[in-house]
């Protein structure tokens, strides 16, 4: 992630993970044939890449399902809301 911040690699880290139920996974099969397959987004990754990228464009609505405690998650969304404001003012300022 520090590596696409900073612009030395064009490709942003992957940050889902895959979870594949009742078969063997890896194999020639791809994901979208395997009868049952979960897919977990983490928050906290997802924020930090779009906020790197400049595409900080999440709300609670983004994501069908939420597990976590609310209160929780909106703590965590305005602490990455305010980490974002601070990283905007600090690119704008000379060197």
């Amino acid at each position: 992630l520090i590596l696409f911040q900073k612009g030395q690699t064009s490709t942003p880290p992957p940050f889902e993970i895959f979870f594949c139920f009742g078969e063997e996974w890896p194999d020639q099969k791809p994901k979208e044939k395997k009868l049952i397959t979960v897919q977990v987004v983490p928050v906290a990754a997802r924020l930090l890449l779009e906020m790197f990228s400049g595409e900080l464009s999440w709300s609670a609505d983004s994501i069908p399902l939420q597990i976590s405690h609310p209160d929780l998650k909106d703590k965590m969304v305005e602490q990455f809301k305010e980490l974002h404001q601070l990283w905007q003012n600090q690119q704008r300022l000379p060197p």
